[in-house]
């Protein structure tokens, strides 16, 4: 297994952006638990392959970092940059 991770600016509030990834899990990689559990007080999720970090940006923005484990795959970095397109579209951000 190799450890990835990548990050992205989200057009939309991280309280949004968190309360999409916890309902949904149409927009990860791969096979995900569908109610992820959940760290108080952060907003953060985390699966046995990896976890969600969403910051608070400026002006109604976030920053979501993905870092996930994959069998070793050369496409698994751009399986990570797709996965924070796809929330971020779910989020209502244009992308």
């Amino acid at each position: 297994m190799t450890e990835f991770e990548a990050g992205r600016r989200m057009p939309a509030t991280a309280e949004h952006v968190y309360a999409v990834a916890a309902r949904r899990n149409d927009w990860l990689p791969g096979p995900g638990s569908a109610e992820p559990p959940r760290r108080p007080g952060r907003l953060r999720l985390e699966w046995d392959a990896g976890w969600l970090q969403v910051e608070p940006g400026a002006a109604g923005t976030s920053h979501a970092t993905l870092h996930l484990s994959f069998p070793d795959e050369p496409g698994a970095p751009g399986r990570i940059r797709a996965a924070l397109d796809r929330l971020a579209v779910l989020s209502g951000s244009p992308g």
